[in-house]
């Protein structure tokens, strides 16, 4: 009888534990993927975290300047696209009349910008596979590779940043397509990938901003949850910029006890997205009647 009664008790405490785990999973699922504040509430909240991560990006201007990354000038020249910022504009034009090896690089934020055949090819040669696929989507025809050899069109095969970086890629390469039936299908896919992921992804960091601005430049607005958009505020750090942590975790999923100051990195990016939900989909966001919106996907 005894060991009845203790068989008993550790069945219910079986019980009570895994009853816990699934409330606790439950609360931050809605945590996660719920709203948590009112269309007016949201508004606001956006415009503040927009005003001061544009002075952290204003203020850090020669070191974002002395440091170059390309694709975060990118991102800085469509914000000024969607809402002229003369603070990004000017960093941009700085960039570009800057002189830069390689310089095929510049033709990112330019599509005009002329390619050399040989500089681009040696370029991809020695980049990794990301910028690989970046720089095959610059100018595809003078290209020594091809797509198929790159991995470029694989619908499952890249995961974490790489995917990301996939979809940043083929989004260049669909802005130059005569036919975009194929591409829209797999960039689409990849989309739906990285948003699945989204659901479950607890830790607000850097690769987290970088899923949700993808997928917004990406054209599919209505994957992402504006929860997702929030949460990225709240993680806004009191000096206006984003860092990739989230108490103790981190992009490569490694705790850490460091001390890590805001950085460009996460900064433009949510900056980006920012700006794309607020001046690119306000109507999926609760910012505009969808009615009288004309937004459009961006092909």
């Amino acid at each position: 009888m005894e060991r009845k009664r203790k068989y008993r008790r550790l069945i219910k405490y079986a019980g009570l534990i895994l009853l816990c785990c699934i409330v606790l999973w439950a609360a931050a699922m809605l945590y996660n993927n719920v709203s948590m504040q009112n269309n007016k509430a949201f508004s606001a909240s956006l415009d503040k975290s927009i005003s001061e991560a544009a002075a952290w990006i204003s203020e850090r201007e020669s070191a974002i300047l002395n440091t170059p990354n390309v694709a975060l000038l990118k991102m800085l020249d469509e914000c000024d696209k969607m809402h002229p910022t003369p603070e990004f504009s000017g960093m941009v034009k700085k960039f570009m009349l800057k002189g830069a090896r390689p310089k095929c690089w510049k033709a990112l934020i330019d599509p005009n910008w002329p390619v050399d055949k040989i500089e681009l090819n040696e370029t991809i040669k020695r980049e990794y596979i990301d910028n690989k696929w970046i720089l095959y989507a610059l100018s595809p025809q003078q290209a020594d590779v091809t797509p198929e050899q790159l991995g470029l069109f694989n619908y499952d095969a890249w995961n974490g940043r790489q995917l990301t970086h996939q979809l940043w890629g083929l989004i260049r390469l669909r802005e130059q397509a005569a036919d975009k039936t194929k591409l829209d299908k797999l960039i689409e896919h990849l989309c739906r990938r990285l948003t699945n992921e989204l659901y479950f992804n607890a830790a607000v960091v850097d690769i987290y901003i970088q899923k949700n601005a993808f997928v917004l430049r990406a054209g599919y607005p209505q994957k992402i949850h504006r929860r997702w958009i929030e949460r990225v505020i709240e993680n806004q750090r009191s000096d206006g910029g984003w860092n990739d942590k989230w108490f103790i975790f981190t992009s490569s999923r490694k705790p850490t006890l460091e001390q890590m100051q805001s950085d460009p990195h996460a900064t433009i990016q949510a900056i980006w997205l920012l700006y794309q939900a607020k001046y690119k989909y306000p109507e999926y966001f609760g910012l505009a009647d969808r009615k009288n919106s004309s937004s459009t996907k961006l092909k």
